[in-house]
C-alpha cells in the first residue's frame, strides 16, 4: 500500500511540474517589453509592468557589455520556484535558447541575480570564441583555469567525480567573476561608505579573489573589447593597536591604517570597514561597521570603538574586512575573507596576526566533505604584516611562490617568457626591483638581495622563486 501511494505522489508531482510548463508555455505574459536589441523581456507575474521591465533592461546596460548583447534572445520572469541540479534555484540560463529565467520574482530581490545570470551568457559566448570551448569543457590546463589560479582546489573540472557543488562549478565561479568585475550595477549603489560593506561579494571565499588578479579582467576585456580600466589595489594593513578611548580612557579603541585601494590620486574612494569577533568559547560573534571617504593614494587611518566585543567577548579573535567602491569607474574591491585574522591577547593588550581559523570556524570539515584535504593557499607576511595568500608549489623539499605575488600592473610571467637571459623591471609597493630567471639573486632598489634557490620556470612558463 505503502508504495502505491508513493508511486501515486510521484505520478501527481509529475502531472503538476508537466501541468506547469504547459502553463508556463500556453499562457499569455502579464507584462513585455522588448528592447532596443531586440530582446524580450516577459512577465508571468502582474506586479512587473512593461516599465519594470524596461528598468531592468536599464540595469543590464549599464553593466560592461560586447556584441554578445546582441545574441541574448529573451528574460522571462516567474512568481513560481524551481528546483536545478543544486536544489531551489531563483535563476536559470539556457545556451540553447541564450535566455534567461528568473523565479520568485514577487519575493526575491532579483537583480543581482540577473546579472549572475548574464555573467553566464558572456561567459559562454567568450570562452568559446577565445578557447573554442564551453564552461563544461574546462579543465585545469585551460588558458583561463590557469589565469583563474584554481589548481589545488576541488573544482568540477569536466570529467570530474566529485558530487556537484554550485560554489566549486567553474560556470558558476565564472558568472560571479563576472559581477564583481564589469557588473557592479546590478546593486543601487550605497549612499553611505558603511554600505560597501558585504554590498557584492562572490560565493567562494575561498579561491583567490578574482580582484586581486588583474589578468582575469584582460583576459575578458581583450576578447569582448571592453574599455581598459586601471583597477584598485587591495588595500594592506599597515598599522593596528589597541589605543585608549579619550573621554573613558579605557582600552576601547582600535585604531588601523591600510594602504589606499585608489589606482591614481585623483579617485575618491568609498571605504567599509567590517570588524567580526568570535569568542574562543563559541557563542554569538559581535560586529562593528564603519565607513569613510579618502581621495588619492595617502594611507588610510580610522579608529573603531571595539567596546561591544569587549563587553560581549571576554577572549575572542577577529576578522577585519576592508571593502573599496569607486563609482565613477564602477570598481569594487575588497580584501579577502582568508586574511587579515588576529587573535588578541588580554593580558597584553595586543593583537597578533593569525592564519585563517579553519578549526575554529568549523570550516576544515565542509572543505573535506566538499572535497578539499587541505586548503592550498599559504598566507604571506610583509614585514610582519598580512599581506596575500599565494599557492605555493614544493619540490624537493623546497617551497616555491610565484613571482606574481610581487608584481603590479603587466603580469611578470608574460614578460618572463620574453627571454631567461634578460632581466625584467617590476614595480612592488614603491619599489624598483629588477629579476632574471636562473638567477639567484635579485635588485631591490639597485640594492642586491641573495634568494635561498633560483628563480625558475615551471611547466607553464611561469615564474617562481623561493
Amino acid at each position: 500500500m505503502t508504495k502505491v501511494v508513493a508511486a501515486i505522489g510521484l505520478w501527481v508531482s509529475f502531472c503538476f511540474m508537466f501541468s506547469f510548463i504547459i502553463y508556463a508555455q500556453d499562457k499569455e505574459p502579464a507584462a513585455t517589453y522588448i528592447s532596443p536589441e531586440g530582446i524580450r523581456f516577459q512577465s508571468y507575474s502582474t506586479k512587473w509592468s512593461p516599465d519594470k521591465l524596461r528598468g531592468l533592461y536599464e540595469i543590464l546596460i549599464q553593466c560592461e557589455h560586447g556584441e554578445e548583447l546582441n545574441q541574448l534572445t529573451q528574460v522571462t520572469l516567474y512568481p513560481e520556484k524551481s528546483v536545478g541540479k543544486s536544489g531551489y534555484r531563483v535563476g536559470y540560463y539556457s545556451i540553447k535558447n541564450k535566455s534567461i529565467e528568473l523565479y520568485e520574482v514577487d519575493s526575491v530581490p532579483l537583480e543581482r541575480t540577473f546579472i549572475h545570470e548574464y555573467g553566464h551568457h558572456f561567459t559562454y559566448y567568450w570562452l568559446q570564441k577565445k578557447e573554442g570551448i564551453y564552461p563544461a569543457q574546462l579543465t585545469p590546463n585551460s588558458q583561463w583555469s590557469q589565469i583563474r589560479q584554481l589548481d589545488g582546489f576541488p573544482i568540477r573540472w569536466s570529467g570530474s567525480t566529485l558530487p556537484y557543488s554550485h560554489k566549486w562549478d567553474p560556470e558558476e565561479i565564472m558568472a560571479e567573476d563576472y559581477v564583481l568585475l564589469f557588473g557592479i550595477d546590478s546593486r543601487p549603489m550605497p549612499e553611505r561608505p558603511s554600505g560597501v560593506v558585504n554590498w557584492l561579494r562572490h560565493e567562494n571565499d575561498y579561491i583567490p579573489s578574482v580582484l586581486s588578479i588583474p589578468s582575469v579582467r584582460r583576459y575578458w576585456q581583450s576578447a569582448a573589447g571592453l574599455p581598459i580600466k586601471q583597477p584598485l589595489k587591495m588595500p594592506v594593513l599597515q598599522q593596528w593597536e589597541l589605543v585608549k578611548d579619550e573621554t573613558s580612557q579605557e582600552l576601547e579603541q582600535l585604531r588601523i591604517v591600510f594602504s589606499s585601494a585608489a589606482a591614481s590620486e585623483q579617485q575618491q574612494v568609498m571605504y567599509g570597514i567590517h570588524i567580526i569577533g568570535f569568542g574562543e568559547q563559541g557563542g554569538l560573534p559581535a560586529s562593528i561597521t564603519t565607513g569613510l571617504e579618502s581621495e588619492g593614494r595617502k594611507m588610510i587611518e580610522t579608529n573603531l570603538d571595539i567596546s561591544p566585543l569587549r563587553k560581549e567577548l571576554q577572549t575572542f579573535y577577529i576578522h577585519i574586512q576592508i571593502w573599496a567602491l569607486e563609482p565613477i569607474s564602477k570598481q569594487i574591491m575588497y580584501t579577502p575573507y582568508y586574511i587579515n585574522w588576529f587573535s588578541y591577547d588580554p593580558d597584553s593588550n595586543t593583537m597578533k596576526p593569525m592564519t585563517l581559523p579553519l578549526d575554529k570556524q568549523g570550516l576544515r570539515s565542509m572543505l573535506k566533505s566538499e572535497g578539499m584535504d587541505n586548503w592550498p593557499l599559504v598566507l604571506m607576511y610583509l614585514n610582519g604584516k598580512p599581506f596575500n595568500a599565494i599557492r605555493k608549489y614544493s619540490e624537493n623539499g623546497v617551497d616555491y611562490i610565484p613571482l606574481r605575488l610581487f608584481s603590479e600592473g603587466d603580469d611578470v610571467n608574460n614578460s618572463l617568457n620574453n627571454g631567461d637571459d634578460k632581466p625584467l623591471d617590476v614595480q612592488f609597493q614603491q619599489h624598483s626591483v629588477q629579476v632574471q630567471m636562473n638567477q639567484d639573486n635579485v635588485w631591490i632598489d639597485g640594492k642586491s638581495v641573495k634568494l635561498n634557490r633560483s628563480i625558475k620556470k615551471d611547466g607553464n612558463g611561469a615564474g617562481r622563486t623561493s
